[in-house]
């Protein structure tokens, strides 16, 4: 299942307020589908969490309006990612690991492809084999 959340967005239109909040409603969202899915045996210890932002921000050189990515700054290109699932002795990812090198955003494909235990020849990068206790 993927779920895309546009709620970031509206901090375009120019309050930051929006984007904290929107922050805050998503982090809730995301606790529940956790919970949710320990609750449901099919589920339990066999769900993973891929979450990752569309793009980074930048500011707006143009208005008063924060957290833009229009600018093509290098912060627009920058993101984070957070992976959450069942530890790698039961197939799955390395809990806390960090990644201090640079990665491509188009390497989170390759990754889930991984987890999922399936193919992905047309996927361009390499899957995050630090995170994956390779």
């Amino acid at each position: 299942m993927m779920l895309n959340y546009q709620d970031t967005d509206y901090v375009h239109w120019g309050y930051a307020a929006h984007y904290t909040r929107a922050i805050s409603i998503i982090d809730q969202s995301l606790r529940d589908l956790k919970e949710l899915t320990q609750q449901l045996p099919f589920y339990r210890d066999n769900t993973y969490f891929v979450v990752v932002p569309d793009c980074g921000r930048d500011t707006n050189r143009l208005q008063k309006t924060p957290f833009q990515h229009h600018f093509n700054s290098r912060s627009a290109h920058e993101i984070w990612a957070l992976i959450v699932g069942p530890a790698v002795g039961r197939g799955g990812v390395d809990r806390g690991r960090v990644i201090e090198r640079e990665v491509q955003q188009i390497d989170v494909a390759r990754t889930v492809a991984h987890l999922m235990n399936f193919k992905a020849p047309e996927a361009v990068g390499d899957a995050l084999y630090e995170v994956l206790g390779r």
